[in-house]
């Protein structure tokens, strides 16, 4: 994965249309898949995701897998409306959903990351 990244107002839309298109337990099962692929980060950025941003579903489902996978960022704190990951962690999971959701389903700016994902550039 290349890491072209789409913004947060898309990657806001691509986990909704995800948790739609698969379910609650489907993506579940996507997400730990794709984290337990995702391997160690080699530098310790973090970043967060709101509730206000993708949903209480998805912080909830992102919070539990995190427990699951141990990809749990040590001595920061989470609120209950917030996740931290670590940035990899967190591309990986969004080229990982871009790769799996049919392209009918994905924004233009989500296709574009799709396709650089897919040619390496």
């Amino acid at each position: 994965m290349s890491g072209n990244r789409i913004d947060i107002s898309q990657e806001a839309l691509l986990w909704r249309a995800a948790l739609d298109h698969f379910g609650h337990a489907g993506l579940h099962q996507i997400v730990i898949e794709l984290w337990q692929g995702a391997g160690p980060p080699a530098r310790p950025t973090v970043e967060y995701l709101d509730e206000h941003e993708v949903g209480p579903v998805v912080i909830n489902l992102l919070k539990i897998a995190q427990v699951e996978v141990g990809g749990a960022v040590p001595f920061r704190e989470d609120s209950p409306i917030r996740v931290t990951l670590y940035s990899r962690h967190a591309q990986h999971l969004v080229d990982g959903l871009l790769e799996r959701m049919p392209a009918t389903m994905l924004t233009r700016q989500m296709r574009t990351a799709r396709v650089s994902n897919d040619m390496g550039i």
